[in-house]
């Protein structure tokens, strides 16, 4: 692998022995496929469940595998935070350990980034049918009422703010993530209010989302931590508590 590759995926892992094995396998041999220089940085959050042990071996086994470990659970945005801040690649992309989207995206989210995009995110809402496979009802509902909360507070025009497919320039990545306050789920929404904020151009490409099962995710408890989250985005925002776009980025 060179010294700045062409790629950084970057993948939060909280308790994901069991799911992190066959996406780290999909997602080398994808990029053996099309011939990508790429690297796979894997944050242990704090896991307890032999996450550790295993991203050690693989990564002792495969060079492009880089683990980064925190010693408790901090949350998927500041997971992410340590990744970003680790991360050597001239492009970005996060998605969860369960490979709920198909990598064929990556493709399409690079070549709009080569046009000229900063950031781009999956857009389940641009799917005609559904987009959301296997999403039960009560998901379904606190997804529609947490995106209509989004737009009513913060105006950000993007109807699925918790895609959990984003890719970025890197120069543009670096400051954004050192940005965030919010450390849990609700960091989305924030990365998203700075990144408008900044006037960053944002391209959406539309995903399918195909739940795994096996997430640590309560619907009922994080829903009501990042409807906090959303308002404490806005009361940070009045009080000018987030910096202007870097002339890096």
């Amino acid at each position: 692998m060179s010294a700045e590759p062409k790629l950084s995926i970057v993948i939060p892992a909280y308790n994901e022995a069991e799911r992190l094995p066959p996406t780290l396998d999909a997602v080398r041999a994808w990029l053996d496929a099309v011939g990508w220089d790429a690297e796979i940085v894997v944050v242990n959050d704090g896991s307890s469940d032999g996450t550790r042990d295993l991203l050690e071996g693989v990564a002792a086994a495969d060079p492009r595998v880089v683990p980064v470990t925190h010693a408790d659970n901090a949350g998927k945005g500041a997971a992410l935070v340590s990744g970003v801040a680790v991360a050597r690649g001239e492009r970005l992309v996060f998605f969860d350990a369960d490979l709920s989207y198909a990598l064929d995206n990556l493709a399409f989210a690079m070549a709009r980034l080569d046009d000229g995009a900063e950031l781009v995110i999956g857009a389940r809402d641009l799917v005609a049918g559904d987009s959301r496979r296997d999403y039960g009802p009560l998901r379904r509902l606190a997804s529609w009422t947490f995106n209509g909360l989004v737009e009513r507070a913060l105006h950000l025009g993007i109807r699925d703010t918790q895609c959990g497919f984003k890719a970025f320039r890197t120069e543009v990545a670096r400051p954004l993530f050192a940005a965030l306050t919010i450390g849990g789920f609700g960091f989305d929404v924030e990365l998203l209010f700075i990144a408008r904020r900044w006037g960053l151009r944002i391209d959406l490409i539309p995903v399918v989302m195909e739940a795994r099962g096996g997430s640590s995710v309560s619907v009922v408890r994080h829903s009501v931590r990042m409807a906090r989250d959303v308002f404490a985005i806005r009361r940070r925002a009045r009080r000018g508590g987030y910096p202007e776009r870097p002339a890096s980025a």
